[in-house]
């Protein structure tokens, strides 16, 4: 097939760039949600396959990926051009592919290409992450000392229309526009045209569209494309549908918010890379996170979810929780979509579902309707997949969905959501107390490890039991419920399941606490799976920091055992489900403080793919002799951010204003965290860390901790490293905070509640942690927080406009039409944060006279939005 021949081309290509850049791994997949993608390598454009196992376009088969010949990029500065260029060097850095067009005279071009991703909360950004968009932009920045002209054109495939107003080109079912923020920028479309020569296309119809400005001595301007398409699939949609009827309304809401997106995700892929953690752990870290693309699945109709991958199985939340932590803390909504989704599907006994599409062993160009579309919101009664239809018996399913609700509390805040979804959760609940039965835990159910002698019967008895991960699982469940069941107001409840807690965590201790075999052997002999869901609960209860589920003595016992089988192998010495083993039993080293060995095994997973398998990053399998079939990327990849929660120690609980800190650091990082970026859906943050202490004044630990834009916290969990039971602590701005040290080893903690809430913002707070009491600080005057906000109501000709901004940065006002079109941008600076005034000329920034009308005035900084509607004239 001709893509198979293309991919090996590009391994050979690639495979010699450099370890960290693109090394061959074909390129970043671009696209929103349960969309589809496109691809740029580059050197051209591929487009993925058009049959969606539900609402996705997720290849069949390395065919269904084809390469447009057409595509790619032109540069142009100073009369001179260079048609169909190539990257000199790439870098893959998902979901932003990052390309260097090298320089024409003293004017050099780069590209960052991206989805339509703006990290955070809100229906914006939710619109855009589920929009069919593909994002290029290309920056030209002129070194030198004089102003030269330059233009940028991009290409898609034959036979576009030029539109009106030479900004795009349109086809049946897609549309390719460009923007520029340069000054008097011109516009053309289709054709070549003279570009070679003068950097204007044709403006008939062809394949590009450029734009053309001058770019001044010392300055930039970013050339801004937007690929969008547009297909229905059948009665199921896709949920871009309800926003747009054709390409052309998706690329113009991409093109309106382009500038907010390309700063949100750059933002946050720099900021990831910015830490002083391992690079190669970093590029992991981002570019596990490809089943944000090409795994989601987003109907018409609400319905969301995520494919497996490896199987032709939609939803299967065992698997997929493991991978919620980015979305929960990136685009909340979609995993409030999904929780809904599981809970309106829940089985009458409470029981929730393995998948949502009763799936087979893999997705075929025959597969029934039953296997390629979700099930209907409500179908409570489906059968679930082909190897275990019956998924009764399975406990960890209800785990993990009140494992979902629970990181999305602590994400999001949002009780009225959680409360809507309470019934739910509470059923799982009550299933989950009558699988454990009077054992305390559920020693007869079966798991996510099922290993069966052919496919289940009815009932699973032909089926191996999982009762140690299943027995870990619950403990930590009973324990998130009951901090639920307080969020909502259901005090009575908290306590029934903080008592089952209890119990359970003394009945797992007693049933495996001398066991031999415990952490040593799997579930089935002889089955080759490393045995690292005995230990499963122990590393999710401290990834959610809730109550260690095992004390010292029995995890440490059990992660001895384990670690001494798991360094006598290679990459396959970490299992056959090798993200489980990441997780499960890396997370458990870091929490017992030995972040090393699970920093080891991480770079086994990655040295695997990178060094052996590079064109399977992005489309990461389970590592099966086989190789990658068609691409089957495993929905769990980004899993690995867990392992980044927990080095740091960090969490943010949002409904409770309580902040975490507890970081347990690799050797090789001496002792210091730098840079770090804190994920929130309300603002991201900063970490910087320090435990090398001074033994003179007691210090232990000293930290700073930032966000973008205000997070309130009432209270502050630290680790307990100063050996005494009285540690002291320093929160700046919070005098007479109440300090007490709780909890054994290995997770000794601080808890800090704060006479009064405090308000963490760019400026960030300070805390110091002491093992003997020190004079507290002077508190120092601090300027307010500003909000990011517009004061003035009108837009007149030499008057001043009134606003605020919230973080220092590029700040941006723009004039928008009533129905959200673009009149032009008024002001674009870099400020700092604070009060601003600007006084209006009455025009563009690219000299367009504007009459009087009534505006949407759009004021957008590096961490925000807010938009007023306006009188704006004379």
């Amino acid at each position: 097939m001709f893509f198979k021949l293309f991919r090996v081309l590009l391994l050979t290509t690639f495979f010699n760039t450099g370890l960290f850049a693109l090394s061959g791994t074909g390129g970043v997949p671009l696209g929103g949600m349960g969309t589809g993608y496109v691809v740029f390598d580059g050197q051209k454009i591929r487009v993925s396959g058009t049959m969606p196992p539900a609402g996705a376009n997720h290849a069949l088969s390395n065919a269904a990926e084809t390469q447009i010949s057409s595509s790619g990029f032109s540069i142009f500065a100073g009369g001179t051009a260079k048609t169909q260029v190539k990257a000199t060097t790439e870098d893959a850095k998902c979901p932003v592919q990052r390309a260097d067009f090298g320089a024409i005279g003293n004017v050099k071009f780069t590209l960052n290409a991206f989805g339509p991703y703006w990290p955070g909360e809100g229906d914006v950004k939710y619109q855009l992450a589920t929009s069919p968009l593909a994002m290029f932009d290309v920056t030209a920045e002129n070194t030198g000392t004089a102003a030269v002209d330059v233009a940028v054109a991009m290409a898609f495939d034959n036979g576009g229309k030029v539109e009106t107003g030479n900004k795009a080109i349109s086809y049946s079912s897609k549309y390719l526009a460009v923007d520029c923020d340069g000054a008097s920028a011109t516009f053309s479309a289709g054709g070549t045209g003279s570009f070679s020569t003068d950097g204007t296309l044709s403006n008939s119809d062809g394949n590009s569209v450029a734009a053309k400005c001058s770019v001044g001595a010392g300055s930039k301007v970013h050339f801004k494309f937007v690929l969008a398409w547009y297909a229905s699939y059948d009665s199921e949609g896709y949920y871009y549908e309800n926003f747009y009827t054709n390409a052309k309304q998706a690329a113009e809401f991409g093109i309106q918010h382009f500038d907010s997106v390309r700063v949100g995700i750059t933002k946050l892929v720099d900021r990831t890379m910015a830490s002083n953690f391992p690079e190669w752990y970093k590029d992991r870290l981002l570019n596990n996170t490809y089943p944000l693309i090409h795994n989601s699945v987003c109907a018409k109709d609400g319905r969301t979810a995520f494919w497996e991958g490896c199987y032709g199985i939609i939803g299967t939340i065992d698997q997929g929780q493991h991978a919620a932590v980015f979305y929960s803390f990136n685009w909340p909504q979609v995993q409030w979509q999904e929780l809904q989704y599981w809970g309106r599907q829940q089985k009458s006994s409470g029981q929730v579902h393995h998948d949502f599409n009763q799936g087979q062993l893999s997705f075929t160009a025959n597969s029934t309707a039953n296997n390629r579309h979700l099930k209907a919101w409500d179908d409570k009664t489906h059968a679930d997949y082909w190897w275990f239809s019956n998924t009764d018996t399975w406990a960890d399913l209800n785990c993990m969905f009140i494992f979902k609700a629970y990181e999305l509390m602590l994400a999001t805040g949002d009780i009225e959501q959680l409360k809507e979804n309470y019934t739910y959760l509470k059923k799982a609940m009550d299933r989950l107390v009558s699988q454990c039965g009077s054992d305390g835990i559920p020693l007869k159910s079966h798991s996510t490890y099922d290993r069966c002698n052919g496919a289940a019967d009815a009932t699973g008895s032909n089926c191996s039991l999982t009762p140690e991960y299943n027995g870990g699982l619950t403990v930590a469940t009973f324990r998130a419920f009951a901090e639920i069941a307080k969020v909502c107001g259901e005090t009575a409840t908290a306590t029934t399941f903080t008592d089952h807690a209890t119990k359970a965590q003394q009945a797992f201790k007693a049933k495996y606490g001398n066991s031999n075999d415990f952490g040593v052997n799997a579930s089935v002999p002889n089955s080759g799976r490393f045995p690292e869901g005995h230990i499963a609960g122990y590393s999710w209860a401290n990834y959610l920091c809730l109550e260690p589920i095992m004390d010292e003595s029995f995890i440490t016992k059990t992660c001895e055992k384990m670690r001494s089988k798991q360094k006598t192998g290679g990459v396959r010495a970490n299992g056959e489900w090798i993200f489980y083993c990441v997780d499960h039993y890396g997370g458990s080293e870091i929490a017992i403080n030995r972040p090393d060995d699970a920093l080891f095994i991480h770079q086994q997973d990655y040295d695997y793919y990178y060094k052996q398998v590079p064109n399977q990053v992005l489309w990461q399998s389970l590592q099966e002799s086989s190789g990658n079939r068609g691409h089957d990327s495993y929905m769990t990849a980004p899993t690995v951010w867990h392992s980044y929660f927990q080095f740091c120690g960090y969490m943010i609980d949002n409904a409770n204003n309580r902040l975490w800190i507890r970081p347990r650091i690799p050797t090789e990082m001496k002792g210091k965290i730098t840079s770090a970026l804190l994920l929130n859906p309300k603002a991201m943050g900063t970490l910087d860390y320090d435990e090398n202490g001074d033994a003179a004044s007691g210090l232990k630990q000293t930290m700073t901790v930032k966000y973008d834009a205000p997070v309130t916290i009432k209270e502050i969990m630290l680790k307990n490293n100063t050996g005494t039971t009285t540690p002291f602590v320093l929160v700046a701005g919070s005098p007479n905070p109440t300090i007490k040290a709780e909890g054994v080893a290995p997770e000794q903690n601080i808890r800090v509640t704060l006479a009064a809430p405090i308000q963490i913002g760019p400026e960030g707070v300070k805390i110091d942690v002491y093992d003997k009491p020190v004079a507290a600080w002077k508190i120092e005057n601090r300027s307010t927080i500003q909000p990011l906000a517009l004061q003035s109501f009108r837009l007149v000709t030499g008057a001043p406009v009134h606003y605020s901004v919230d973080v220092a940065g590029e700040v941006t006002i723009e004039l928008l039409t009533l129905n959200g079109a673009k009149i032009g941008t008024i002001m674009q600076e870099n400020l700092s944060a604070g009060n601003h005034t600007f006084q209006w000329n009455g025009k563009t920034l690219d000299g367009k006279v504007v009459g009087s009308t009534l505006a949407i005035l759009r004021l957008t900084s590096e961490s925000s939005a807010v938009s007023k509607t306006v009188f704006a004239g004379k």
